[in-house]
């Protein structure tokens, strides 16, 4: 083998090794984060608290639900 030859089938694995990196990489730290991005805290703690309290309005039937809806216009 020649010099060259042996150059270019040394760039060849170092491309491919690189590849397997950039996937592995890809693989572990997707996972990492969010795809959705983070809630802001002010925003959890609203939603917890009037997740506590109760609903002022019960639907029983879709007919009650259409009822309701309609009279809030």
């Amino acid at each position: 083998m020649t010099t060259q030859t042996i150059v270019k089938k040394l760039n060849r694995e170092i491309e491919t090794l690189q590849d397997d990196v950039k996937q592995v990489k890809k693989v572990l730290f997707s996972t990492l984060y969010d795809t959705e991005g983070e809630y802001k805290e002010s925003f959890i703690k609203k939603i917890l608290t009037r997740s506590k309290r109760s609903s002022p309005c019960h639907f029983l039937d879709k007919k009650g639900f259409l009822k309701h809806v309609r009279s809030a216009k």
